[in-house]
């Protein structure tokens, strides 16, 4: 073969590899032209499907495995974030990719890392950083992880070596703006902009805390929009029953160390009403931007409810007594505050019910011995319907008991 023919094949149908920096391309082209002259030279093909050996899996050459880009870190962990034993060490972005509402989408490759050893032009072999080369999960459809040695350089630059890329992720906000290691210097190649996986369209987060307060529930948990770029929501079912639509954007310093490039902004803690009783509870997640949602987590839990009893209802001209006991069954060793509330008239009273109840603490010793309650309250003569409750911190109210009673 000539040296002409030679640099033109090299020169003109090295462009055709779909990767990031003509070295690369040219490499992969004359790799071509030694491994597989006719059919690279003869064939509308690329030079990368002309020597295409995926991996060492033995796919066929338009599997995702065989494309020569990465696969997403979703797809690896879950998460759409750097795992562990990686770093970012780039990102470029892809204009028009109809995932961002009209905004660049963001894609940041996660390298290993290298540890003590050495490396060669910035790139250690994945020998080094005990990072295989292959399919993902060794599944044909899915990328490669841990082959790419390549950086583009704009994250953790005091980091002089990195490994091959394991996976990389994807966001809506710019880099450097969520992991201040990366410098706004950008790259940009839009064939990538099409490259997706519907793990990156599902938020992700925990259900970590159901609560009795007493007359309401506290539902406590998180949840991340894998994209950055909508609030996220979480919704919270009782017993099949929509309870509660919050936002997740309270303050978790656990999540923000956990996944660094999202932040901590991503937590909710809600009181939901709810009766006395055992109840299954539901927590999702849902992306109003995507329309898309991910289960979090069910769970029973047993809401106690009040305790207590009205003892006697007594009348006077112009006044109502009424005694007995109460307590809140979630904290039965506080005195709960009790309302008095006559139900067809005006007179509304707030007490403590805290006067000795012995009695009451040897029938149940997990109530506390000052649990008791004697109360006077103005009222107009004729009948009336006499109701005593308990003033949940939630602000509900938890019934003890109605009785009748004619002030004369």
């Amino acid at each position: 073969m000539s040296r002409a023919l030679l640099d033109f094949a090299v020169d003109n149908l090295g462009r055709r590899v779909g990767r990031r920096s003509m070295i690369r391309r040219t490499t992969m082209a004359a790799t071509a032209l030694v491994a597989a002259p006719s059919t690279f030279l003869l064939k509308p093909s690329t030079a990368y499907a002309a020597v295409c050996q995926c991996s060492g899996r033995g796919c066929p050459c338009g599997s995702l495995c065989c494309d020569g880009y990465t696969e997403f870190c979703c797809t690896l962990n879950g998460a759409n974030g750097c795992p562990p034993g990686t770093i970012s060490a780039g990102w470029w972005k892809a204009d028009g990719s109809g995932f961002c509402g009209g905004a660049p989408r963001y894609y940041v490759d996660c390298n290993a890392q290298c540890g003590s050893c050495g490396c060669s032009g910035g790139i250690c072999s994945g020998a080094c950083s005990g990072t295989g080369c292959g399919c993902a999960k060794g599944d044909c459809n899915n990328r490669k992880s841990g082959c790419v040695k390549f950086r583009y350089g704009q994250c953790n630059q005091h980091v002089p070596c990195v490994g091959p890329i394991v996976c990389r992720l994807v966001t809506c906000t710019p880099p450097w703006l969520t992991d201040q290691s990366c410098t706004a210097d950008s790259r940009t190649d839009n064939r990538t902009a099409s490259h997706t996986r519907p793990c990156l369209e599902a938020p992700f987060g925990s259900l970590d805390l159901l609560e009795d307060l007493g007359g309401s529930l506290r539902v406590v948990g998180w949840a991340i929009d894998q994209n950055q770029r909508d609030r996220i929501e979480a919704r919270i079912f009782i017993d099949d029953q929509p309870a509660v639509v919050t936002a997740a954007d309270q303050s978790r310093v656990d999540v923000a160390f956990a996944y660094p490039g999202y932040g901590g902004d991503h937590g909710f803690d809600v009181a939901v009403p709810c009766a006395p009783g055992r109840h299954t509870v539901c927590a999702w997640a849902f992306d109003p931007g995507s329309q898309t949602s991910t289960f979090l987590a069910f769970r029973t839990v047993d809401i106690a409810g009040p305790a207590g009893a009205i003892d006697s209802v007594s009348a006077t001209p112009g006044t109502i007594r009424v005694a007995g006991w109460a307590a809140n069954r979630s904290a039965p060793e506080r005195s709960p505050t009790i309302r008095v509330v006559v139900v067809d008239g005006d007179p509304v009273a707030d007490s403590v019910a805290e006067l000795p109840r012995p009695d009451v603490a040897l029938a149940d010793p997990a109530i506390s011995a000052n649990c008791g309650f004697d109360l006077s309250i103005p009222a107009a003569a004729g009948p009336h319907t006499v109701c005593v409750a308990i003033v949940y911190p939630s602000g509900s109210l938890g019934l003890i008991g109605c009785q009748q009673v004619v002030v004369p």
